[in-house]
């Protein structure tokens, strides 16, 4: 009975000191369950993060390289990159400035000529939202200003047909849409993509672009006129509404289309028509007048050829204006600077370059350029019966220069400039800038 008892108590004694290690036991067991549901939640939480990070990677797109910038849809690469996102935000630009020079008694100067920031969306596979802001002569005051250069929503449909509406940017020349600065010679843009072509041209419209094969690329696009109460002896730069509540009662149509005929040559031409009347007013003396239809007409033909180190560039450029005669006459009698419109004004450049840094440094992605380029342009060259052509508006221009990419992004640029006019004689300019794209 004792011996009975005894064991009893060992058994109850063993138990006792049992309970607590399973109860420890249990509770390590517990502690083990919980961090393995802490290291679960933070691996979770780890791979959202990773997720959420991969997605701003996708969507907000500002590559570095530049090998990440190709143009596309005749836009500059800079201004292209938003297609090559797979979807969201894309952020680029570009800035030029120059210091001048003159003979001519005026004042140098030191111009911050433009900064300009591109800012996208891509809203999917198809859809995508491209814009310019530009910033003009660092300020707003004098002749400064901020704009809106282009402004398009584009329905990415399939390469041979595309939809594009907003504030187009005129697909006229090389330099109205491909206007970023390491990508045409000299500070300056040719005189006649200046003041013929008016770059840079944009007006509210829409209509279609695509590629027709490998080689061949078009873009048609209806679009508000041009205002012919603002054309003058300086050709028709003036006339531009540059989407700013744009007088629409007068329409235009312009047309472009391009051809690889061999690789590293290219030729194409474009075509604008439309009346510019807009059925306004001249005030002459109290009395208003009908401002003519005065139904204008630009076409350019161009060519460019690269091969190697070498490239070469040509343009010519013709506009007529209908009411000519009507048209000056109403803007002399209003007091108008430069009243006399031209029925033709013709103009048109060539320019060659080399680079030389292949030579000395094959493989290197510097260049180093000299160039030549020719100028003409006449905005003058028929004038209304009854009119003196203004002879200062007959130019050549000699512009022989210099420059250098350290990388393709960036370039610094030297130029001469000789312009010769066929009323006050020669002016010659010297001009030291830079350019870059991002």
């Amino acid at each position: 009975m004792r011996a009975t008892r005894d064991r009893i108590l060992q058994m109850l004694l063993f138990a006792s000191l049992c309970l607590p290690l399973q109860a420890w036991a249990a509770e390590g067991d517990d502690r083990e369950i919980a961090r393995d549901d802490e290291i679960t939640e933070l691996k979770r939480k780890l791979d959202v993060v990773v997720t959420e990070l991969e997605t701003l990677r996708t969507q907000v797109a500002a590559p570095e390289l530049p090998t990440a910038l190709e143009s596309q849809y005749g836009l500059g690469p800079a201004a292209s990159k938003i297609y090559s996102v797979a979807r969201g935000v894309s952020l680029g630009g570009y800035a030029e400035g120059a210091y001048t020079r003159a003979n001519s008694g005026s004042d140098d100067t030191w111009d911050m000529t433009r900064v300009v920031a591109y800012l996208g969306y891509k809203f999917n596979d198809w859809i995508v939202f491209n814009t310019e802001l530009e910033f003009e002569h660092a300020s707003t005051s004098k002749e400064g200003s901020v704009s809106v250069e282009f402004a398009t929503l584009d329905f990415l449909l399939r390469p041979e047909v595309n939809v594009r509406t907003g504030l187009v940017l005129i697909p006229m020349g090389f330099v109205n849409e491909f206007h970023e600065p390491p990508f045409y010679y000299s500070n300056f843009r040719p005189t006649p993509e200046r003041v013929i072509i008016p770059s840079t041209w944009r007006e509210n419209g829409m209509g279609i672009f695509g590629n027709l094969g490998e080689r061949l690329s078009y873009r048609v696009y209806v679009v508000n006129g041009m205002l012919a109460s603002d054309f003058s002896s300086a050709g028709l730069r003036g006339g531009r509404q540059n989407g700013s509540e744009a007088i629409a009662n007068d329409l235009a149509v312009v047309s472009r289309v391009d051809l690889e005929l061999i690789p590293g040559m290219r030729v194409g031409g474009s075509y604008y028509v439309g009346n510019s009347g807009q059925d306004q007013d001249i005030d002459v003396g109290g009395t208003d007048f009908d401002v003519p239809d005065a139904r204008t007409a630009v076409w350019e033909v161009h060519g460019e050829y690269r091969w190697q180190a070498l490239t070469t560039r040509a343009l010519w450029t013709q506009a007529r204006v209908a009411d000519a005669g009507s048209l000056s006459g109403l803007l002399s009698l209003s007091g108008a600077d430069d009243p006399v419109v031209a029925r033709r004004m013709i103009g048109g450049y060539g320019e060659v370059a080399y680079d030389l840094i292949p030579i000395f440094f094959p493989g290197s992605e510097m260049s180093l350029e000299p160039f030549f380029r020719f100028e003409y342009v006449d905005t003058q060259n028929d004038v209304p019966s009854g009119f003196q052509a203004d002879r200062s508006f007959k130019q050549r221009l000699y512009i022989p220069g210099l420059q250098w990419k350290p990388i393709p992004n960036v370039v610094l640029k030297l130029d001469y400039r000789k312009i010769d006019d066929f009323a006050d004689g020669d002016e010659d300019e010297v001009s030291v800038g830079f350019g870059l794209i991002f």
